[in-house]
């Protein structure tokens, strides 16, 4: 690598790094705030959870701030080198526009990869350690997630309102379990409740003292009994809390489970054999924003504006957009969904070969 190269790989890498932290921060605080009372004040949880969630967002976090910091540095070192006409005087050298892009796309392609590594094994593992996080937080103090005066459903397929609790005890639990494919919902009504928990087998058994269950079924109520005494076991165990969505799968997974009969309903399948292509394509941003943010930030400082970095923003945030909505087509079982998502970065590319060639027809 020459030393011009090396002089533009520097700033831009430490541009990017202060990017990437400020942007990590930002969307780990909002995840902190959204999290912590859940975490905190209902389940009353150790802050040894509240440190692992921390961590297990950061590399969810970085999906998103490694693209946009890249950006923003792109934008600042090019636009900073054409502002004190450097850029004006490499070119003189007989140095190519796309030589000059030549460490941005370097480094665009090395964070490309690092973000499908992060987008293909990394980031499903955090997002399923997070939707854990409260089950493991119930398996230290399980006695706290019932609470009175809310509405609980961190049970799978169940809803749990409780008028009062003193201390083990609980006066007034209402139970709704959803209607599936094969049982009927039904509602359950105790006046008295009493709870103990298994540590080693994780359960937390709830003891159900005179409680009236409905049955209903399409709509009618089809029975109505009183009973003595009902024990409902909850599992929680988080080893087997795992909900069949892709964006917790890694590639890996997600290919075995595409090969495994009966294993996924006709929805999941399409889901799950869409979230392949669509971690490719998001993670080729930053290749994406190397190829226009050159240009953009050439173009706009040579007439002393922040429109180049305003227009790079806008342009990124267009990008995004357009990915999130590529992934509402995911339902559709066509071939709308694998071209949609491949779009943005299509289009993006085309606008980026065309400022390329206007930057040079300009000198």
């Amino acid at each position: 690598m020459k030393i011009l190269d090396r002089y533009i790989a520097r700033q831009l890498l430490g541009v990017t790094a202060l990017g990437v932290m400020a942007l990590s921060a930002l969307l780990l605080l909002g995840n902190l705030f959204k999290e912590l009372r859940p975490l905190l004040v209902e389940n009353k949880a150790p802050i040894s959870i509240v440190l692992e969630f921390i961590f297990q967002v950061i590399p969810f976090s970085l999906m998103f701030s490694i693209p946009w910091g890249f950006l923003t540095a792109v934008l600042l070192v090019y636009g900073r080198l054409a502002s004190d006409n450097e850029l004006t005087s490499m070119r003189m050298s007989g140095m190519s526009l796309w030589r000059l892009s030549a460490p941005a796309i370097a480094i665009g392609i090395a964070l490309s990869g690092l973000c499908y590594w992060i987008n293909i094994d990394i980031a499903p593992r955090a997002k399923q350690s997070i939707s854990e996080l409260l089950i493991k937080a119930a398996s230290i103090n399980p006695k706290g997630l019932l609470n009175e005066g809310q509405a609980i459903t961190k049970f799978d397929n169940l809803e749990i309102y409780i008028d009062k609790r003193v201390d083990d005890v609980i006066h007034g639990m209402h139970i709704y379990q959803k209607a599936d494919d094969k049982s009927p919902s039904v509602a359950m009504h105790s006046e008295r409740v009493t709870m103990d928990f298994s540590p080693e087998k994780k359960i937390l058994t709830l003891h159900l003292i005179n409680p009236l269950i409905t049955t209903q079924e399409e709509g009618s109520i089809s029975q109505s009994v009183t009973m003595d005494e009902m024990p409902l076991s909850i599992n929680l165990d988080k080893s087997r809390s795992r909900r069949i969505k892709a964006n917790r799968f890694t590639n890996r997974e997600i290919r075995e489970a595409l090969d495994t009969p009966g294993y996924l309903d006709k929805k999941q399948t399409t889901e799950f054999a869409t979230e392949l292509p669509r971690r490719a394509s998001f993670s080729l941003a930053c290749i994406v924003f190397a190829l226009i943010g050159v240009p953009l930030a050439i173009n706009t400082r040579r007439k002393d504006t922040s429109t180049g970095f305003a227009l790079g923003i806008l342009i990124a945030s267009l990008y995004f957009l357009a990915l999130i909505f590529a992934d509402l087509s995911r339902k559709n079982d066509t071939m709308l969904p694998y071209i949609l998502l491949w779009l943005p970065n299509i289009i993006t590319v085309a606008v980026a070969l065309h400022l390329h060639k206007r930057a040079t027809h300009k000198g």
